[in-house]
């Protein structure tokens, strides 16, 4: 398929994907870091106390120094508002090279 063959995103994936237009794109991080980077991988939780466990989470693994951290888009697009704040939450609030 082709970009082309897409429908446009919502306006709020819009809005949240704006903030990240000037990052690096990850194939470049992971072209230019040494050997022995990682990441993490977070999967969107299902309620509301998970996602509060999440977010002390991201702050608690990001000391670890991930090259980036990414979030699964979810199965059927039943997560997918939620990958989106929390992709924006982990690059604007808490300062991560986020990538979904």
């Amino acid at each position: 398929r082709t970009s082309e063959s897409y429908p446009p995103p919502p306006p709020a994936a819009s809005l949240a994907m704006a903030s990240f237009a000037d990052d690096a794109k990850i194939a470049e991080l992971v072209a230019n870091s040494p050997p022995g980077w990682f990441s993490f991988e977070y999967f969107p939780p299902k309620t509301d106390e998970g996602v509060a466990n999440l977010r002390k989470r991201i702050v608690r693994m990001k000391a670890l120094k991930p090259l980036f951290t990414d979030f699964t888009w979810g199965a059927g697009g039943s997560t997918s508002e939620l990958t989106l704040q929390l992709t924006s939450a982990a690059k604007n609030e808490f300062g991560c090279v986020a990538n979904m």
